[in-house]
């Protein structure tokens, strides 16, 4: 190899993965190449809580065996990846100080599926406390940095996922989204980030937030590097009540073909009038290059941010309260106040109150299903919000108004959904939308969102470490 760290360090997966199968890269030098980046560049971004230094390397040196007697299990093996740390694998701390000292007695089905691919963990990354809360400078676990400018949040609640993947510390990371907390740190960190359909990988010994709203899923750098991901973790697991009994396609079976006569709508009424006018821009110049390449654009009915809001809050908040409710009875103080408060609200919330939400929350599924009965996706911003600087501590409200996530529309209704960059903002942060389209339909998200990604150079664009 002629490359430098760097480069390799931000070589695709899927580039990788074909080096190792030809023999031409070795595990163990490219898992060194990254613990080595990590050992560097780890003090100033806080992606990792904890990294599993020795026990990484003994993995590539089997996977760099099993390799070498042509026992390739495919795409991921040998190939280094990381997890938040919400996952069960070793020390898993939810980044609150309740559970500083807690072990994992065993990995959780999504990260022993991806060992069981070839896949070798890094280690854990950090995340909002409970995936819930914003970790502050005050935090008892450190905030991960944003690698585009240190004195910005990566978004979350999966953090260190995408500080991970954008910083070049790891091939590909798994997080999880609730309300976004996958597709605002791809929007953040200017990478690509897939919430799977409701069901598709497996939540069992994943930290729950939520029982109803909780999927589970990766960020990479690329969208075929994504759909590979996938393909390692996907997949029906009797241990989650939640999984869903579906075969597992190949995930990239579309990737490459051409997009012409796809059929994409617009939700404007959900977003336009709360959209920040940077981040509407840029979307409108991803939608002429929609069409460009020959998807057909067209405008579709919808509820308004503030109508999905008023059911999304209450189930999530009533939900984690319940989750949470022994924990915090005994130890309160091992919280941060913002979380306290969300608890405080969720305890408040009535079963009618609860039941209603979630009424509307099905016929908002219900009309668009309805929808997708004519069209192949949807389209529209990430989020409405620039990415908000790391605060000194935890503040007295979630974020300040007008934070607008257009994410949580897709984990109510449980569609698969795909966020990609498209461009920066004035500050310098990577800005980026979604698309999200019929359940259990991911390949023909990964198309077109591979389609886009190839047409312009946002890919290609990685912070200056």
């Amino acid at each position: 190899m002629t490359t430098t760290s760097r480069d390799l360090a931000y070589l695709p997966l899927a580039e990788v993965a074909n080096l190792i199968r030809q023999k031409q890269l070795s595990p163990v030098e490219l898992t060194q190449t990254i613990l080595d980046r990590i050992s560097e560049l780890n003090p100033k971004v806080h992606a990792f809580y904890t990294v599993f230094s020795e026990q990484v390397l003994a993995d590539a040196k089997q996977a760099e065996e099993e390799i070498g007697r042509g026992n390739y299990r495919g795409p991921l093996h040998g190939v280094p990846f990381a997890v938040k740390d919400i996952y069960e694998a070793g020390p898993t701390t939810g980044g609150s100080k309740q559970r500083k000292d807690y072990i994992a007695a065993k990995d959780c089905t999504a990260v022993a599926k991806l060992k069981e691919a070839g896949g070798l963990l890094l280690g854990k990354l950090a995340t909002y406390e409970f995936a819930f809360s914003v970790q502050t400078l005050s935090s008892y676990f450190p905030p991960a940095r944003n690698p585009w400018n240190f004195d910005f949040d990566p978004g979350g609640s999966s953090t260190g996922s995408g500080a991970s993947v954008a910083a070049g510390l790891a091939y590909g990371a798994m997080g999880t989204c609730t309300g976004g907390s996958i597709r605002w740190p791809a929007f953040c960190c200017g990478i690509v980030g897939v919430k799977p359909t409701y069901g598709r990988v497996s939540r069992q010994g994943v930290f729950p937030l939520s029982w109803n709203l909780d999927h589970t899923g990766p960020l990479t750098r690329t969208v075929r590097d994504a759909a590979l991901m996938l393909q390692g973790c996907a997949g029906y697991d009797p241990l989650d009540p939640a999984s869903a009994n579906e075969p597992v396609p190949d995930f990239s079976e579309k990737i490459g073909r051409d997009i012409r006569g796809i059929r994409i709508s617009i939700p404007r009424r959900y977003f336009s009038d709360t959209c920040d006018p940077e981040i509407l821009a840029s979307f409108q110049e991803a939608v002429k290059q929609m069409e460009t390449l020959g998807a057909t654009v067209v405008d579709v009915d919808s509820v308004s941010w503030n109508e999905l809001e008023a059911a999304f809050w209450p189930i999530i908040m009533a939900d984690a309260a319940a989750i949470q409710l022994d924990d915090m009875r005994k130890a309160p103080n091992d919280y941060n106040r913002q979380l306290k408060l969300l608890h405080a609200c969720g305890y408040l919330i009535s079963s009618t109150a609860y039941l209603q939400c979630q009424r509307l929350r099905q016929q908002i599924r219900t009309q668009m299903l309805r929808q997708l009965r004519d069209i192949d996706l949807f389209m529209l911003p990430t989020v409405g919000l620039q990415t908000p600087p790391i605060l000194e501590q935890s503040p007295g409200v979630y974020f300040e108004d007008g934070a607008t996530f257009y994410t949580a529309i897709f984990n109510m209704t449980g569609f698969p959904a795909i966020a990609i960059p498209s461009g920066f903002a004035s500050n310098g942060l990577p800005v980026g939308f979604q698309l999200a389209g019929r359940p259990f339909e991911e390949a023909t998200v990964f198309q077109v969102a591979h389609a886009y990604e190839q047409s312009t150079p946002w890919h290609d664009k990685h912070p200056p470490l």
